[in-house]
């Protein structure tokens, strides 16, 4: 669904005129889904305001994080607990600051488990009025009873025209809206290309160092570089994997799939986007027969398949294309 029809969607929905109500956003990793949460936000906050002054200093504070009716949890996208859960059904009841409504985005729904599910169940099926919750989700596949009292919303990323960014430079970014939108505006608006980084990236040691770094800064809440540049490092270490691997011997093949079984064996998330980008990457060389049997190792990730064997599968296949 384009962003329009999604802009219109909401408006349809602005017009049922609703006085509270729960909504799931959900969309992949590429979609900035707290975007879009802060255009419906300021679509229910202002729906009733007619000054034209205050409405867009209503949009500006919501854009800028700072309106206080507006509360964000969760951001991290980590396990939310039964205290948590409980303060928010506190707060359902408190009065509001400057608005007579509220509105709680929960980042992270997927991870809720059953307790804080069921803790929120009665709130979010029936909220108070003026309240509405807006629910974030990168799948589906959250807790049923969730799933089936909320008003849903399926987001789909834009796409490299919407972006206004070329499809090399798209492609290279996995259409990820968050980096795209970070890179134009701190390298392409200064005339810094994709081209300009010269990263080192020679050898399986480095490759394996640009994979670390980036899993400690997403999931280990390290701080050490600069996000956009480890992204950008990241990517050309796959696009680099990808490209070398198949002349490599197997001593390399072998050291890298142990230090990786290392890495990521506590993280299968991250070994799932891991492989995942490998396979976008991958694609122009792969045959359907390849590309389908790459796809169902790495969707074997979930199902406690041994690491070693999923890494050993998948390099097998891409070191013999």
């Amino acid at each position: 669904m384009k962003s329009s029809e999604i802009i219109k969607n909401f408006e349809n929905e602005i017009k049922t005129g609703k006085v509270s109500a729960s909504y799931l956003f959900y969309g992949d990793r590429r979609v900035d889904l707290l975007h879009y949460a802060l255009i419906f936000s300021k679509m229910v906050m202002t729906r009733d305001v007619k000054n034209e002054v205050t409405k867009l200093q209503i949009e500006k504070q919501i854009d800028n994080l700072v309106y206080p009716d507006v509360e964000i949890i969760n951001k991290n996208n980590g396990n939310i607990k039964i205290d948590e859960v409980r303060e928010i059904i506190y707060e359902t009841i408190e009065s509001s600051f400057n608005s007579p409504k509220k509105i709680f985005i929960i980042f992270g729904v997927e991870n809720l488990r059953k307790e804080s599910a069921n803790a929120l169940l009665k709130t979010i099926e029936e909220p108070p009025k003026d309240v509405y919750f807006i629910l974030l989700s990168r799948t589906l596949n959250i807790i049923p009873t969730i799933k089936s009292r909320v008003i849903k919303f399926h987001l789909e990323s834009l796409s490299s025209f919407e972006l206004e960014i070329d499809k090399k430079t798209y492609d290279f970014f996995d259409g990820n809206e968050n980096d795209i939108k970070s890179f134009k505006k701190n390298y392409l608006e200064k005339n810094i290309t994709l081209e300009s980084f010269s990263f080192k990236i020679k050898t399986v040691e480095d490759i394996l160092k640009n994979i670390s770094e980036m899993q400690n800064y997403l999931f280990y809440n390290s701080e050490n570089g600069n996000y956009l540049d480890l992204v950008i490092k990241y990517n050309k270490s796959i696009e680099f994997l990808v490209k070398e691997v198949k002349f490599w011997n197997m001593e390399n093949i072998y050291f890298m799939l142990n230090e990786l079984e290392i890495e990521v064996k506590k993280n299968r998330e991250f070994l799932i986007n891991f492989l995942a980008k490998i396979i976008i990457n991958a694609k122009v060389i792969l045959n359907s027969e390849n590309l389908k049997k790459l796809i169902e190792i790495k969707n074997s990730v979930r199902n406690n398949v041994n690491i070693r064997s999923i890494l050993f599968n998948f390099f097998n296949i891409l070191y013999n294309i």
